[in-house]
C-alpha cells in the first residue's frame, strides 16, 4: 500500500478557517478602544512645543550686561529688585 501525501484533510483546513476568524474577531477595534483628546489639551501641547522651541539663553542680553560689566557701567537697582520681590511674595 502506497500513501500519498499530496492530500490534505478538509476537517484540516476547516478548522484553521475557523482559527483565522477567531484572531480577525479579537483584533477588531471597538468604540471603547478609541482614544480622543481634549481641546484643552490641543492647546497645551501646542504651548508646550512653543515654549521649546524659545532659547532658554537670550544671548543678545547676557552679552550686553557682560559688556556693561566690563566697562563698569552695569548698575543695580535695589528698589527694583525689592519691588520684585515683595510682588513674588503676595502672588504666592
Amino acid at each position: 500500500m502506497k500513501i500519498d501525501g499530496t492530500s490534505t484533510s478538509p476537517v484540516g483546513s476547516v478548522q484553521a478557517t475557523n482559527r483565522v476568524k477567531q484572531v480577525e474577531k479579537k483584533t477588531t477595534v471597538s468604540e471603547a478602544d478609541k482614544i480622543a483628546v481634549s481641546d484643552k489639551a490641543q492647546v497645551y501641547q501646542a504651548l508646550l512645543q512653543k515654549t521649546k522651541e524659545i532659547p532658554a539663553v537670550r544671548e543678545a542680553r547676557v552679552q550686553a550686561l557682560t559688556e556693561q560689566i566690563e566697562r563698569g557701567e552695569f548698575k543695580v537697582d535695589g528698589q527694583k529688585i525689592a519691588d520684585k520681590l515683595l510682588e513674588a511674595c503676595q502672588e504666592d
